[in-house]
């Protein structure tokens, strides 16, 4: 580009100013109103048409709002997520956004490639569930927030069962548990025809550990299971194979092939099952069966019943976290930032958790949200206060740690002794131990 000398002494500064900049703009090509436009780029699992549209919905709006900026979606399906994540951070080529299982926050953020959110203007951790902030706690920095609020398990009953057996309220204590498991059953349990009083996971996966930690934690088991060799361990254990043993009320059909969900779920609704634990993803389920099954006619949620009366059950949390990558500018890491912070107000969290079937995040949102969809949530809040993140002081220990404790929980028979309970803890302290480098 060349402009006069003698130009430019008799045309002004402004004039001087037009020419470079006209001449610039002619070089490059571009209009002088062209904005710059930004993709961010956002990967999880979900895929029921409920959680599809809502987050759909969100993301219009949250698009309208920044002019200029895009929101690329790529759903991956559950079984896959992890790895994909894990091959993408190897590479440094994360998306934008991820949402993954809360559990797996600690395993990405070991990848490095996860930025902490305190950094980001507009953090805020008011008013959340202690627990639900733990989960993206490490080194005391926070790397998530939550993608629809949270989940935890409780226990649900029939009580057309509970009548009939002359029950009038759900157990609270073991001994409880123990003597209504025997009263529900009728006619040798559900593999004979009849009704089995009492189910519970115990497939060889997390959702093994994932229903036997109420008991354990609420019995004073350590949250890094350092002492599940030890009286809690064995108390809880011993709970479990009374439960599960001959006679004992639980499901009869074998414990290492019985899953949360669809198993527990559908055997409820067939009328096969009078107690299970399981969680809050299935009222959506009991309510648009034909015909309806409601809370406060066909089932109801208690607490999970603990070792003696006055102790709190400490449940695990389930759900999603939205986590922000390294990858991209700055500019792209706050705008994913707004993007999950937009989530968090209490409109969001609400209309998500609805769709979701979770308990929103924040205490005060959660207690409208009982309000709106029904006391059968008022127990899942309460427990809540006394929440335990799995990962919390351990990270990627945690997967040692649990596969530890399923191996032990699956290689117990049917009706085991003592000493056969004792061995498997045993067996299982010894992994824990190595895990946690004692």
């Amino acid at each position: 580009m060349s402009v006069s000398i003698g130009g430019l002494r008799r045309a002004g500064f402004g004039a001087l100013l037009v020419a470079v900049l006209c001449a610039f703009l002619a070089l490059a090509g571009t209009p002088a109103h062209a904005a710059t436009h930004i993709t961010l780029t956002e990967e999880d699992y979900f895929s029921t048409p409920g959680q599809v549209a809502a987050l759909a919905a969100y993301t219009k709006g949250f698009e309208r709002a920044h002019p200029g900026v895009t929101v690329k979606r790529v759903e991956v399906p559950f079984a896959d997520l992890d790895s994909k994540l894990l091959t993408q951070a190897g590479s440094h080529d994360l998306p934008n956004l991820l949402a993954s299982d809360n559990p797996f926050v600690a395993a990405m953020v070991a990848t490095g490639q996860i930025m902490p959110l305190n950094k980001f203007k507009g953090f805020s951790t008011k008013g959340y569930y202690p627990a639900v902030l733990d989960e993206g706690l490490i080194n005391g920095k926070n790397y998530s927030l939550p993608v629809a609020g949270e989940n935890s398990i409780a226990l649900i009953y029939n009580i057309a069962d509970f009548k009939a057996a002359g029950i009038s309220s759900p157990p609270k204590t073991w001994a409880q548990l123990e003597a209504d498991a025997k009263l529900l059953t009728t006619k040798g349990g559900a593999a004979s025809g009849g009704v089995s009083g009492f189910g519970i996971t115990c497939d060889n996966a997390e959702d093994a550990t994932w229903q036997w930690e109420p008991f354990f934690w609420g019995d004073k088991g350590s949250f890094t299971f350092s002492n599940i060799s030890s009286q809690p361990g064995k108390q809880a254990m011993t709970l479990l194979q009374t439960l599960l043993a001959p006679g004992g009320g639980g499901y009869d059909d074998g414990c290492s092939n019985y899953s949360q969900t669809p198993s527990e779920t559908d055997d409820f609704i067939a009328g096969k099952l009078a107690m299970m634990l399981n969680g809050p993803w299935n009222f959506p389920t009991f309510s648009t069966n034909k015909p309806a099954e409601n809370y406060g006619k066909y089932y109801g949620v208690a607490a999970i019943p603990t070792e003696s009366a006055g102790q709190k059950a400490v449940v695990p949390l389930g759900g999603e976290d939205w986590e922000i990558s390294k990858s991209g500018t700055s500019a792209e890491q706050q705008l994913s930032f707004d993007y999950i912070e937009g989530l968090q107000s209490s409109s969001e969290e609400l209309s998500l958790a609805k769709e979701f079937g979770y308990l929103p995040a924040r205490i005060s949102v959660a207690k409208k949200y009982v309000k709106e969809e029904g006391p059968a949530w008022g127990v899942l809040a309460t427990q809540t206060l006394y929440a335990h993140p799995r990962t919390l002081g351990l990270g990627t220990k945690y997967n040692t740690i649990s596969t530890a404790v399923w191996d032990a929980i699956s290689s117990v028979s049917a009706s085991p002794t003592s000493s056969e309970v004792t061995s498997a803890l045993s067996t299982a302290q010894t992994a824990i131990n190595g895990a946690l480098g004692k």
